[in-house]
This record gives structure tokens, C-alpha cells and sequence, in this order.
């Protein structure tokens, strides 16, 4: 194992899952290969633990004690003991004016409310958005296939208001940059310093509580373990990343990263997701 780095952190959508949507054998081999050598594996993903769980089964992270880091960093998952630690959500009556806010700007909002996803948009846009998305996947284009899973388990709602009974983790509003600017500058207004920002792409933005990121989960994993953020090596491509990928010893953006995070990065790997990137950079960083 490398004197300075312990642990490999890694986001799974555009960076650890191929364009497929899936770990390539070779990662996955090698993956299992760095964690019996002693580093420590953490899945960080924006997505809930029951759809970061298959992944977490493939690369064994319950044998070698592994975690993962989801909603963006609302949950730790201790993988082997089946334990999860938890960070602050958004109250509910301030997520129920966040929705309010983002009517008043024009964005559609999506939200996870008791364990199912739901999506303020007309049924008949959601309907032509469903078909389309299902037809691209029977021609093929593999890469919305979790777009159209998503999509299918997605109730659409006209008004997501009522709805709102407790806590939410994130909220994810869609539109213009313009738009978003708006609703954010609306939202410091009435409640500065009590949300974290994180541009998922040009017209998707998620918010979750200030206390909530990727960096702060694997930060608190890192000391649990007798060790800090600067042995880590962590990789990712899109906002929700960047705080961890600029605080980590070594942070590294794929390839195919956003504008944004390709903007920010303090390292850019030369590498794809669709070509082994994470494991080409494990290569070069670790051996």
C-alpha cells in the first residue's frame, strides 16, 4: 500500500460506472485487488443506498469493511455491519417554501418524499419524456438506461406541496441557469448559511442541508479510521464532488467531468469513465 494514501473514494455515475451504467470487469477485478491490499473502497454517489447497494455487493465491500456515501453526503453506510450514520435533511416547512420559490421561478422540482420520487411536471410532458427515453433504449443507447429506471418509478405531480410531511434530504430543481440563479439568490434571502449547492449539469441544480456533502461523510470515515482527508484519493465529474475532490490528497476529475468541475479541478485524469479511468489513475497514483 502507498505510505500516504489509505483509503480510494469514488463517485459512481460518470466516473466509476462506464456509460453503460456499469462497473467493467476490469475495474471491478482491480477494485477487489486494492481493497486485499489494504485500502479502504467508499462508494460516494448522489443516489440513495438502495440504489448504490448492487454495486456495493459487486465490489465486496462488505467483506473488506467498506462504505457508502449517498445523497450527496446525507448517509454513511457502514457496508459489513449494515449500519448508516445520518447528517441533518432540509425541515419541512423550509422545503415546503423552497418549493414554493422554485413555482415562482419557473423549476421543476424533483423530490424523494417517503422513499418513492416524485416530479412536479404535466402528466402529458411526462409521458412523452417516459416514451421517449424508452424507445432511445431499444435503439440502444445504453446510457439512459437509468434515466428510464428513474423515470419509472416516478410519480408526477402537479403540486409537490402537500406532499411534504418531514424532513427531505435534497432537492433537485431543473431549468435555466438563469432561473436557478434566481431561485438561489431567493433562497439566501430568507434562509442564509442553511443550504450546500451542488450543480448536477447545465440545467439540474440540488440542494440539500448546509451540513450535508461528500467531503464532510468521508472526512468523518477518514477519522474513524485513524486517518485524515489528505490519504485519501478521491474521483468524480460533476458538482456535488468538487469540495472533496479540492480537499482530498488527491482528487481527481474524469475526462468526461462537467464544465464546471473540469473548471475547477485540481487534477484532470486523461481518462473516461468509459475508459477505466478511475482504475488507469489508481494505477499511476498507487503503484
Amino acid at each position: 500500500m502507498s505510505n500516504r494514501i489509505k483509503m480510494i473514494v469514488c463517485d459512481l455515475d460518470g466516473t466509476l460506472l462506464n456509460d453503460h451504467k456499469i462497473i467493467s470487469q476490469n475495474t471491478l477485478e482491480k477494485m477487489i485487488a486494492y481493497q486485499q491490499q489494504g485500502y479502504l473502497l467508499t462508494l460516494a454517489s448522489g443516489r440513495y443506498y438502495r440504489e448504490v447497494e448492487r454495486f456495493a455487493k459487486e465490489l465486496k465491500l462488505d467483506e473488506y469493511h467498506g462504505y457508502a456515501v449517498c445523497g450527496n453526503g446525507f448517509e454513511i453506510v457502514d457496508v459489513a455491519n449494515q449500519t448508516a450514520f445520518h447528517f441533518s435533511t432540509i425541515p419541512c416547512e423550509i422545503a415546503r417554501e423552497c418549493v414554493i420559490l422554485a413555482k415562482k421561478c419557473h423549476l421543476m422540482q424533483y423530490i424523494k418524499i417517503n422513499g418513492t420520487y416524485h416530479l412536479s411536471m404535466g402528466k402529458h410532458f411526462m409521458k412523452i419524456i417516459q416514451q421517449g427515453c424508452h424507445q432511445l433504449n431499444k435503439k440502444g443507447v445504453r446510457q439512459l438506461t437509468y434515466a428510464a429506471h428513474l423515470l419509472d418509478e416516478t410519480i408526477f405531480e402537479k403540486d409537490l406541496f402537500k406532499l411534504i410531511q418531514k424532513g427531505i434530504v435534497k432537492i433537485c430543481v431543473i431549468g435555466t441557469p438563469s432561473r436557478q440563479k434566481r431561485w438561489i439568490g431567493m433562497l439566501e434571502e430568507r434562509y442564509p448559511d442553511t443550504f450546500s449547492y451542488y450543480p448536477v449539469n447545465s440545467v439540474s441544480l440540488e440542494i440539500t442541508h448546509k451540513s450535508v456533502s461528500k467531503k464532510h461523510a468521508v472526512e468523518v470515515i477518514a477519522n474513524k479510521n485513524g486517518f485524515s482527508l489528505n490519504e485519501v484519493i478521491a474521483f468524480g465529474d460533476s458538482g456535488n464532488d468538487e469540495p472533496l475532490l479540492l480537499n482530498a490528497g488527491i482528487g481527481i476529475t474524469m475526462k468526461n467531468g462537467t464544465k464546471r468541475a473540469l473548471k475547477k479541478a485540481k487534477i484532470i485524469s486523461e481518462y473516461t469513465n468509459h475508459e477505466d479511468g478511475v482504475i488507469r489513475e489508481c494505477e499511476k497514483y498507487l503503484e
